[in-house]
């Protein structure tokens, strides 16, 4: 950052940027010439378009993440609870091992490219991010035109004198109407306008003109960009992690099972969940068999057990005490709590897979859960997000 700051300020390096510029403003006084059409272009393109393209981009992460929850998942989005079923659901349907892998072990990660794939399904619908697009140019190209015939007026809402000096003035004025809107870079304007010989007046005219015509520049652009995906990675607000702090709020897991929290919003004090897994989905293991671990953290915090991990330096830790090394978790103690129907069907569906991604040893699982059928875990899935058929 440093050396940016340091590139940005070198004259040399400056020189070099605007060296095409400074030509063609040599040109024009050699041959007495003022070009001001030219000069205003020069200052659409070099101070004015840039800035239209950021607050375009500014703008355009909150717009896509207002069309998704507007869009064909809506329904999802609006319940915590109905899109965690959809996304287990879809899970259960696929059969596909290392997404469960995923799921569990980067939960927020998987979730996250999820959401991505509904915002593309969005956008490229009809032609939906061109709109966008199109919309927030059409807001701030109104906004900048109308600074411009405010700005070329006094406060006592004269005209300002058709003069050289005026026009300095008429772009002060424009910067200061529109900075909630736009920034207009200093440097940028000092090179455009080098060597001005136009007055106020035309060059106020000739400025809208040039707006005009950037404006349909754009919109061509637009109709002609159709990487949605380059677009979308660029935005300073990714719509993917909005919309999951939206819906989610959290994207912490229980240190043991690897169960999402629970709680809505940012601000809450304890993460939490409702229903936990068995702990060897979360890559627990017994040390001395190296089995994975088929009981829940709900009933191991209920009893003499002890845990270690890194967070505990290697050292053996109650499972009663775990708020000591996990103080912004909330499990609560039951020994009578048991994990659904559908993490049962999972463990043991891919109990010798999981054993071999963790580097384990397949889980000693209760015999009564082999018999989970597939409509019973998706049964238990319902009953654990509260669905309705």
């Amino acid at each position: 950052m440093h050396r940016n700051v340091l590139l940005s300020r070198d004259p040399k390096v400056q020189l070099e940027k605007y060296k095409p510029q400074y030509l063609l403003d040599f040109i024009d006084l050699y041959k007495k010439r003022d070009h001001c059409q030219r000069k205003a272009d020069d200052f659409v393109r070099l101070c004015i378009k840039p800035a239209v393209e950021e607050y375009i981009s500014r703008h355009l992460g909150t717009n896509i993440v207002d069309e998704v929850l507007a869009g064909r998942h809506s329904a999802e989005y609006s319940s915590r609870n109905l899109f965690q079923y959809n996304i287990q659901k879809e899970l259960l349907q696929k059969e596909h091992f290392q997404s469960f892998v995923k799921f569990i072990c980067k939960y927020e990660m998987y979730v996250k490219h999820l959401i991505f794939q509904h915002i593309l399904e969005e956008m490229s619908e009809d032609k939906a991010l061109c709109k966008l697009k199109g919309q927030n140019l059409k807001v701030i190209v109104k906004k900048i035109t109308d600074a411009t015939e405010r700005a070329s007026k006094g406060e006592d809402g004269v005209l300002l004198p058709d003069n050289k000096e005026s026009i300095t003035e008429l772009i002060k004025n424009m910067r200061r109407y529109l900075t909630k809107d736009i920034s207009l870079s200093e440097e940028a304007e000092k090179t455009a306008l080098f060597q001005i010989q136009s007055t106020c007046h035309p060059f106020k005219e000739s400025l809208i003109k040039s707006l005009r015509e950037m404006n349909e520049q754009l919109q061509e652009e637009f109709s002609k960009s159709e990487d949605i995906t380059e677009t979308v990675n660029k935005l300073p607000t990714k719509p993917q992690d909005e919309l999951f702090s939206r819906v989610f709020g959290c994207g912490q897991q229980c240190p043991f099972c690897k169960v999402p929290c629970e709680a809505g919003g940012k601000e809450h004090e304890k993460h939490h969940a409702a229903v936990h897994r068995p702990q060897g989905l979360g890559r627990y293991r017994y040390e001395d068999t190296q089995k994975l671990v088929v009981t829940m953290c709900t009933t191991d915090v209920h009893s003499e057990r002890k845990f270690r991990c890194a967070d505990t330096n290697g050292e053996y830790h109650p499972y009663k005490d775990y708020r000591t090394i996990y103080p912004d978790w909330l499990i609560p103690p039951d020994y009578k709590r048991e994990a659904s129907d559908y993490w049962k069907y999972v463990l043991v569906k891919y109990n010798e897979r999981f054993a071999q991604e963790y580097e384990a040893k397949p889980a000693d699982v209760p015999e009564a859960w082999r018999s989970i059928k597939p409509e019973q875990a998706l049964k238990g899935l319902k009953e654990a997000f509260s669905i309705k058929d």
